[in-house]
């Protein structure tokens, strides 16, 4: 994998002496052995054939910076078929990645996972995006690049949102809660217009983007502040899923979770949140690749190390044993107990101690990338 060589020598930094490249390993690998098949076959297919992952997580994973890192090694290595779900966060005044732009014109409501919720309006995104009669939505990415697209599928509930004539559409279908559209070359932009009555409430709960190409479709998506129960409020997760078709499911949850006052955490709690999480993907394909990994070090309130993170590292071991799921423990990884403050120093991490940079962000990312590749070339392509 030329990949996998190229980033290490990128990531050399004076920050890789603090860490620990040994256990940079996943564990309980052998349950992604379904995972590693389907790369394999990608990998050898004559045909069109396309491997989805979904990401899930929190405000580590809602920039895009570590899941960009990865779905660029992924699509490098083993071919791109589109970017992927992606969602405008700004209409819900958040952040999101800063590869897809989006630009609306009227108005727009929101919902999310964390409040004014209504669980049947969100879907895997954490959010959905309320537009009113006659607003419109514009969608772009670079040109250049990997990102041009000719396919979109739109997961929204009334398939209020059509393309303006402008957009180069050469078809629309409507088909169970999913838009279906088409375009006979690959573009960068799509302008949509939302035609609906009044008494009708649409919502948007994501965009997939894809180039009718063989190779890997990174999902990924994050909520600022979540946790696992809070992504649980979503009735629409577990059908998304299904339209996702992913091989591998990333679940990056914790810190949120464990982020309070030692006697209000409850690590049974967290246990239950997980595993209902797992229970739910699993409901909708029992042969489902899941990696959970653990939260990176962090300290609370900027004052000392959180000491629930020790506790739920524990817990996600537990989870790891019970359900057969992969663990990439990037605590241990990063250098364990305060290292984010050798990550701080390195200008990997913000000054909160909990956030890292977007050069922080893509160090995780290659790690993660190198210690998949790890498993899949020494674990399943030497077999």
């Amino acid at each position: 994998m030329l990949n996998f060589l190229l980033s290490f020598l990128f990531f050399t930094t004076p920050l890789s002496e603090g860490i620990d490249s040994a256990q940079n390993k996943i564990i309980n690998a052998q349950s992604l052995k379904g995972f590693f098949e389907e790369l394999s076959d990608l990998s050898s297919a004559k045909d069109k054939k396309v491997v989805s992952i979904v990401h899930v997580g929190d405000s580590h994973i809602q920039a895009n910076y570590l899941t960009g890192m990865v779905r660029n090694l992924f699509q490098d290595d083993f071919g791109n078929a589109g970017r992927g779900l992606v969602f405008p966060y700004r209409l819900a005044n958040s952040y999101g990645p800063n590869d897809v732009k989006f630009n609306y014109v009227g108005k727009w409501d929101y919902c999310s996972i964390k409040k004014d919720f209504e669980s049947n309006k969100i879907g895997m995104v954490g959010y959905s995006a309320i537009p009113q009669p006659n607003a419109e939505l514009s969608i772009k990415v670079s040109e250049k690049g990997s990102l041009t697209f000719n396919k979109v599928t739109i997961l929204d509930e009334f398939g209020t949102l059509l393309p303006i004539s402008d957009s180069n559409v050469i078809s629309w279908e409507r088909i169970n809660n999913q838009t279906f559209i088409a375009s006979e070359n690959l573009i960068s932009e799509i302008r949509f217009k939302s035609t609906h009555s009044p008494k009708i409430k649409p919502n948007i709960q994501g965009v997939i983007l894809t180039n009718d190409s063989s190779g890997i479709l990174y999902h990924s998506m994050g909520v600022n502040g979540a946790t696992v129960s809070q992504y649980l409020r979503s009735s629409n997760f577990q059908n998304q899923m299904v339209d996702l078709d992913a091989k591998l499911t990333v679940i990056s949850f914790g810190t949120n979770d464990c982020y309070t006052y030692s006697s209000k955490f409850c690590s049974s709690c967290v246990k239950e949140d997980y595993q209902k999480m797992i229970q739910r993907i699993r409901e909708q394909d029992p042969d489902m690749a899941i990696l959970i990994t653990t939260p990176s070090d962090h300290f609370f309130r900027r004052r000392y190390s959180n000491k629930n993170l020790v506790k739920l590292r524990s817990v996600l071991y537990e989870i790891v044993d019970e359900e057969n799921v992969a663990l990439w423990d990037l605590y241990q990884i990063m250098g364990g107990k305060n290292s984010i403050l050798d990550w701080q120093k390195a200008s990997l991490a913000r000054k909160d101690l909990i956030h890292f940079t977007k050069e922080g962000y893509e160090k995780q990312g290659d790690l993660l990338y190198r210690a998949l590749m790890y498993h899949y070339e020494r674990d399943f392509l030497s077999d």
